[in-house]
């Protein structure tokens, strides 16, 4: 097992941590990459995803 690892995916509470952010803010917004459901209370995000969000919504 490594420890130093990046994930692949990541919960919403865990991506509103790392942003900075609400999980509302994340949850509801219709532009935010649509998460991958587990089971009927369990959702992940693909970072890959999440990161082509934040590039294309990135003030230049």
């Amino acid at each position: 097992m490594q420890l130093n690892t990046i994930q692949k995916y990541y919960s919403l509470d865990e991506l509103a941590l790392m942003l900075g952010c609400s999980k509302n803010t994340l949850r509801y917004n219709p532009k935010f990459p649509k998460g991958i459901q587990l089971s009927k209370r369990r959702t992940v995000y693909d970072i890959t995803e999440v990161k082509a969000y934040l590039e294309s919504n990135r003030v230049q």
